[in-house]
């Protein structure tokens, strides 16, 4: 366990974390309540298991943050707080309603004033209004605290913002659900549902932390094992921190904030914003984010200065992702070349591109892609190398072409060419490629190579993703009984999915024709397809030596295709 100044966790129920006096504040720049039917529904399930077994249900974690005299700040577990908080309400509501219709009446009043008390807040002597454990963030404390904590029905539910909505939904989905399921139950049983149940049973690991850096830790760690938290908010937190003395300020870092957002999306600010400090400042990994943000970004002033570098570099990032993006409407050749990135699944190289796309003369930005993608396809995709190295090698050359005003396109290629793979170790990985054709993205980056190779054999520019050619395997896949001679079960297995053993052919040929027939009457039937590589498919017989044959010439056309 972490030294008790960074982090304290323990399991605690509902009861352990509404007592003892503590106060909760969503930060005042957190996410608005999103949580719909299909999580109350769960929740409400979830609660009747509990209450059918006996048994203890565990909630997941919560990471609070301390900041003194018993006040926490909510840094990830605001959507199923608030939610329980409405369904302790709607409880309250279900025994306050039996008090006013006559039924035990000052037992029923108790028993209120008691719930509201351990789940909700004290009552200020002043306004008799309680003030509540539990404060939303800026958007949604209002209508919480002066709608659901008096049980007051809204004015108008359709002027309701989405998430007063939801809370408002919220509310009454979980008293229909009381007077469902608990419809002729007493006061007293009531009260000991939510507080031996609910209270008791509902189970929580409490992650408490001391200061934003770790909480941004215990983030990222729950994150790598899967937890569904959201970096982004923590980090927009701090960024709104910084300038929310000045009413001007801030909404102006909103709306910068909300473009970016938009353009970005939420879940990948983060990589965003690491490959940006990655192109400009550092190597960062996804740990100390935050930390290198805050070693930044301090002042008022300097939140601008980052948003407006965000703002710049948001809409190229993007399109570096989409190759249909309007960017590159007029450039067939990067439409192409971002399109084979992406299917080669890597990104360490966007950094880089983020820079050249706005220091270098659009013919410069052009041929360091291709470069980009014959460098990505032979240590990525055939090669399958560590890309450890490959993303520190990215971030120098993206800081450098940053910082250099007489920066070119061979000065960033230099920074980058010992990623490149010479041709003579690119035949020897190329040599024993295989492609798994059952694997959809295998298969597509298998469509992306028989076609570049048929284009530089055949000078056939065809469309890897719109032309009908589908894929052969000359020893067939299903390994018939006729080509039991040539391949031992040992054989088939190693050959069936080499590349040599693989080319295009046209659908009507594919299916009909070749098929599962012998090498003889397959090797007719691709002396008349389209595709100079197929045709090209002339042995006398085809065994294990041939698929190696054919899979070194196809190594020693790759080697011009994909070239520097």
């Amino acid at each position: 366990m972490a030294s008790a100044n960074l982090l304290d966790t323990k399991t605690v129920n509902l009861n352990e974390v509404l007592g003892n006096g503590k106060i909760y504040r969503v930060p005042q720049f957190q996410r608005d309540y999103s949580w719909g039917q299909d999580n109350w529904e769960d929740l409400w399930n979830d609660i009747s298991i509990v209450k059918e077994t006996g048994n203890p249900h565990y909630m997941g974690s919560v990471v609070l943050q301390n900041v003194g005299s018993k006040q926490y700040l909510i840094i990830d577990g605001q959507q199923r707080f608030t939610t329980l908080s409405i369904l302790t309400l709607a409880f309250i509501a279900r025994i306050q309603k039996l008090s006013e219709d006559g039924i035990d009446i000052d037992a029923n009043k108790e028993r209120v004033d008691i719930l509201m008390k351990q789940y909700i807040g004290q009552k200020d002597p002043a306004s008799l209004r309680y003030s509540s454990k539990i404060f939303l963030n800026e958007n949604n404390d209002g209508f919480y605290q002066q709608r659901l904590l008096t049980f007051k029905s809204p004015i108008n539910v359709n002027k309701l913002s989405d998430s007063e909505r939801l809370m408002w939904d919220a509310y009454v989905f979980f008293q229909k659900s009381i007077d469902r399921d608990f419809k002729s139950e007493t006061g007293e049983n009531l009260a000991n549902s939510l507080n031996k149940v609910i209270g008791d049973l509902l189970m929580f690991i409490q992650i408490t932390v001391e200061d934003e850096l770790n909480a941004y830790t215990v983030f990222e760690t729950l994150n790598s094992r899967g937890v569904d938290l959201t970096s982004t908010d923590l980090l927009k937190n701090f960024l709104f921190s910084l300038v929310a003395k000045s009413p001007t300020d801030l909404s102006q870092v909103k709306g910068q904030w909300k473009k970016i957002i938009d353009a970005i999306g939420l879940k990948d600010f983060p990589v965003f914003l690491r490959y940006y400090l990655q192109a400009t400042r550092q190597m960062v990994t996804k740990e100390s984010l935050f930390k290198v943000v805050k070693q930044y970004v301090k002042t008022n002033s300097d939140v601008f200065d980052l948003l407006d570098h965000l703002e710049k570099y948001a809409y190229t990032y993007v399109a570096l992702g989409a190759p249909d993006d309007e960017l590159w409407i007029f450039d067939k050749e990067i439409r192409n070349c971002i399109n084979a990135l992406k299917i080669f699944r890597v990104t360490q190289w966007k950094p880089l591109a983020m820079v050249a796309f706005e220091k270098l003369p659009d013919a410069e930005f052009k041929r360091l892609i291709f470069s980009i993608v014959a460098i990505a396809y032979r240590y990525n995709v055939i090669a399958k190398l560590q890309t450890n190295e490959m993303e520190k090698i990215y971030s120098r050359a993206s800081i450098n072409l940053f910082r250099n005003e007489q920066a070119t396109y061979q000065s960033a290629l230099n920074d980058i060419k010992l990623l490149y793979l010479n041709d003579e170790d690119f035949k020897n990985y190329f040599q024993i490629k295989q492609f798994r054709t059952s694997n959809s993205a295998d298969k597509k980056i298998l469509r992306y190579t028989l076609y570049k190779l048929e284009s530089q054999e055949g000078g056939h520019s065809y469309d890897f993703e719109t032309d009908a050619g589908t894929i052969e395997h000359v020893l067939p896949e299903s390994y018939p009984e006729i080509w039991h001679d040539e391949f031992t079960e040992d054989e088939y297995q190693r050959n069936i999915y080499l590349l040599g053993n693989l080319t295009l052919l046209e659908p009507s040929k594919n299916n009909k024709d070749a098929a599962n027939e012998d090498f003889n009457h397959k090797k007719l039937i691709y002396a008349t397809s389209q595709y100079t590589i197929t045709k090209k498919i002339d042995f006398d017989t085809w065994t294990s030596n041939t698929v190696k044959h054919r899979q070194g010439q196809l190594a020693k056309i790759a080697t011009t295709v994909w070239k520097i």
